[in-house]
């Protein structure tokens, strides 16, 4: 009797114990997939809401064309303004500094009325700076030298006019923003002050000042290496 009430409080016991385990929940739990976090080989997770913004590094090589606007002043007369093209090639050789070469040609007719064009043709290069840039504002400045030709109407002292050009040194200061729309495409807009050389009413050569307004679309032709920081 003894040993049949022995063996059915081992078996309850076993039996018991057996349930228990049963019903325990694991102590590991699988974490479920956070859908704001990305991974990488190497590296800790990082929050998708902070992924990493293309920039390109090493040398971009952009081209721009745009609209220009000078007012151009004329010895011994008023001031002229004159309207046409920009065209310019900048070669980023960093985010904080670059060269640009420059040219412009502008135009304006029936000067002082006497039925003859004025135009400018500037051809320009020097370095350009990136001194600030806040998301995708970015500001430059630049200074460029190289020749202008001044081509048009030459007011005379007696009331007379003749007509001849100059094709002399020419440098121009200024700056501007840039706006980038995407890794390949931006605008910009920006004025200068140049300074070129035309005939007085004497007939002698002498400098004159223009200030100029730059409106442009610019394209990355090139850019060596592409990678993400």
């Amino acid at each position: 009797m003894k040993r049949r009430l022995l063996a059915g409080g081992i078996g309850c016991v076993l039996l018991c114990s057996f349930n228990a385990k049963a019903q325990t929940p694991s102590s590991v739990a699988a974490v479920p997939a956070n859908p704001n976090y990305i991974s990488g080989k190497g590296r800790s997770p990082i929050p998708a809401a902070h992924k990493p913004v293309f920039v390109p590094i090493g040398m971009d090589l952009k081209a721009s064309v745009g609209y220009t606007d000078t007012s151009l002043e004329v010895p011994s007369a008023s001031r002229l303004n004159l309207m046409g093209i920009d065209a310019e090639v900048i070669a980023d050789l960093s985010p904080f500094f670059g060269v640009t070469a420059d040219s412009s040609y502008v135009k304006t007719a029936n000067v002082f009325s006497t039925s003859h064009d004025s135009n400018v043709l500037s051809y320009l290069g020097g370095p350009v700076l990136y001194p600030v840039t806040r998301g995708k504002i970015r500001a430059y400045v630049h200074g460029l030298v190289g020749g202008a030709k001044v081509d048009g109407v030459i007011p005379e002292s007696s009331g007379g006019y003749q007509l001849g050009y100059v094709n002399k040194l020419s440098w121009a200061v200024g700056g501007g923003v840039e706006y980038q729309v995407s890794p390949s495409f931006a605008f910009r807009s920006g004025g200068d002050y140049q300074h070129t050389y035309f005939y007085n009413a004497d007939l002698a050569v002498r400098g004159q000042n223009g200030f100029r307004v730059v409106c442009s679309v610019v394209f990355s032709v090139w850019q060596y290496p592409k990678r993400r920081y």
